[in-house]
């Protein structure tokens, strides 16, 4: 099987390890930035790694060779809308184009609907209730729909992934970075705010499991049943760097002023819970996987002390 990957991020280069277990994989980058150079070392020998920039190149080529297509690409700020509609666009076009019978999946997110409460599930009609509240929801939606038209018009096998915060080993954003530097000084807010959550490792292994199932419009949440603690993160990370724990209670509202502003927009998700039902039935029973928070707190203390910085 031959896969392609769009995007050498953190969470692609989970699925790129993941899939390379049993596919011939290739993963795109536009640019290799001092963390995506650690990325591609991590993937040395397990995917090739080819320069492509999807919102401008042409892709017909590309993806026709391809059995299964994984679009990773997404972005907190910058221009959202090339991010998160014009390159998932021009992928599922492409596919179209060429006649592909591989299959797309496509990494959004949860709050691609904006607000919908306190308990969230599938929408009984695609995007159908969308509130957008800011321009990272309404260009989550618009490019689920761009997927939806032009796999729909291809005709080929596709799936909509809509993960809540993913954690994992390799996470290099800004977020893991402040969680990162409150370990290290064992500062352990305690803010009573919990989050919906996903491992990298849970979402590869939906990704390898949605390629074998070859669905047709499948849209759906990934999320673990139970939401984790902003401090149990923290807290792992500090054991695993080996400091010093001070537990220092901390109002919420406080505590999300010192996130950038980035971040802060999907901070205002915290202890919003997402139904877990169609995770459970892809993946079974998925719980809480402290090993890969601590080994994000070592990625990242590797990253520090060699003068890398986070995305």
């Amino acid at each position: 099987m031959r896969t392609l990957i769009f995007g050498l991020g953190f969470i692609a280069t989970h699925i790129a390890i993941k899939l390379s277990e049993s596919s011939d994989v290739t993963v795109t980058y536009r640019s290799l930035t001092p963390i995506k150079k650690v990325y591609a070392s991590i993937l040395e020998g397990r995917a090739r790694l080819i320069k492509v920039d999807p919102a401008k190149d042409e892709l017909v080529d590309l993806v026709s060779g391809a059995d299964a297509v994984v679009n990773a690409v997404g972005a907190l700020s910058g221009d959202l809308r090339m991010a998160h509609v014009d390159v998932p666009r021009s992928i599922a076009s492409a596919m179209a184009k060429a006649g592909s019978g591989g299959t797309l999946i496509h990494i959004s997110a949860s709050n691609a609907l904006g607000p919908q409460g306190s308990l969230v599930r599938e929408e009984a009609r695609h995007c159908e209730g969308a509130r957008p509240s800011n321009e990272y929801e309404e260009t989550k939606c618009e490019g689920e729909r761009a997927v939806f038209e032009e796999a729909g018009r291809g005709g080929y096998p596709f799936a909509v992934l809509r993960p809540t915060l993913v954690y994992g080993r390799y996470a290099a954003h800004r977020e893991w970075g402040l969680m990162y530097r409150a370990a290290k000084a064992g500062f352990i807010p305690r803010m009573g705010v919990r989050i919906s959550a996903i491992s990298a490792v849970d979402l590869a292994a939906a990704v390898d499991a949605l390629i074998r199932a070859r669905p047709r419009g499948l849209y759906m949440y990934l999320t673990e049943c139970e939401p984790v603690s902003v401090e149990s993160f923290i807290g792992i990370m500090a054991k695993a760097l080996g400091s010093r724990r001070i537990a220092v209670p901390m109002p919420a509202r406080l505590a999300m002023l010192a996130l950038p502003s980035s971040v802060r927009r999907l901070a205002r998700y915290a202890g919003v819970l997402y139904d877990c039902s169609s995770t459970k039935k892809l993946l079974g029973s998925v719980g809480f996987r402290e090993d890969e928070v601590a080994g994000n707190a070592l990625f990242l203390k590797e990253l520090e002390e060699k003068g890398i910085g986070l995305d």
